[in-house]
C-alpha cells in the first residue's frame, strides 16, 4: 500500500481524534431545550476486528468511540470513527477488464491493457444513538443506529487519471446499526464484542470487532 495514502489518511483520524476526545459537547438553543448542552465525555474505546466490503476484499479495521452519555434512560450518544484500507477483488476486476476488451474496436489487434490491483481505503465518521441495559449490570447487551460519512479513496495504474478513479473516489453518507455486548468485570473497564452493518449507495459492509472501553466516571443520571 503506498505511504503517501496513508499520509493523507493519519490527519483526518488525528483530527478526528481529537474532536472526539476533546471538550464536552455544549450546544445553544434547541441544544439547551432537549438538554443536550448538559452532555460530557464519559468513556473512550478502542476497537479492532475484519471488515467484509461489497466488491472488496476482507480487511482490518481499527475504531475509536467516544460515549458522550445518557439522554434518555438507557439511551446514549456515541460517536466514533474508523479505517480500513484493501482492494477491489480480482473478481471485479476482471470482468473491469473483459469491459474493456469487448468495447475496444482494434484492426490490428495489437493494444494490450496491463492489469493491477486497485487499492482503496475508506475512513468513516458516526454519529448515532444507543440504547443498553443499566451500567451497573456485569453483562450488558446493546444495540445502536445512526449517520455515517465514508471518506472513501482508490489508486492504482489501471484507473489512474480515469473516470473510473473519481468515481471511486467519494465522501458519501449513509446508515449503520450495530449490535453488541459489553462485559464489566473491571471498574471503569468494560471488554465489547460487536458487529456493524454500513449501508450506503451502491456500497455495504460487515464489521466483526473486539475492543475494551475505559468509563471516565460514574454514571450519570439523565435529568429530569
Amino acid at each position: 500500500m503506498p505511504r503517501s495514502r496513508d499520509r493523507r489518511a493519519l490527519p483526518l483520524l488525528v483530527l478526528v481524534a481529537l474532536v472526539l476526545c476533546g471538550t464536552p459537547v455544549r450546544a445553544q438553543g434547541i441544544f439547551e431545550r432537549l438538554g443536550l448542552d448538559r452532555l460530557e465525555l464519559a468513556s473512550l474505546g478502542v476497537s479492532a476486528g475484519r471488515v467484509d466490503p461489497t466488491q472488496i476484499e476482507p480487511a482490518t479495521v481499527f475504531a475509536i468511540t467516544a460515549d458522550y452519555g445518557d439522554i434518555a434512560p438507557h439511551w446514549r450518544l456515541v460517536f466514533s470513527a474508523s479505517y480500513w484500507e484493501s482492494r477491489l477483488s480480482d473478481d471485479v476486476v476482471n470482468r473491469f477488464l473483459d469491459t474493456l476488451r469487448t468495447n475496444i474496436d482494434d484492426p490490428t489487434d495489437d493494444y494490450s491493457i496491463e492489469s493491477s490491483r486497485i487499492p482503496l481505503y475508506d475512513v468513516t465518521m458516526s454519529f448515532g444513538m444507543r440504547w443498553t441495559t443499566s451500567r451497573t449490570t456485569l453483562v450488558r447487551p446493546y444495540v445502536s443506529f445512526g449517520a455515517a460519512a465514508h471518506v472513501i479513496n482508490a489508486e492504482g495504474r489501471l484507473i489512474k487519471g480515469t473516470f473510473v478513479e473519481r468515481a471511486l473516489d467519494n465522501i458519501a453518507a449513509g446508515f449503520f446499526t450495530a449490535g453488541g455486548i459489553e462485559l464489566n468485570p473491571i471498574p471503569r473497564i468494560a471488554f465489547d464484542g460487536q458487529a456493524r452493518a454500513d449501508m450506503l449507495s451502491g456500497f455495504r459492509s460487515l464489521q466483526l470487532r473486539a475492543g475494551v472501553t475505559y468509563y471516565l466516571g460514574a454514571p450519570r443520571r439523565p435529568a429530569s
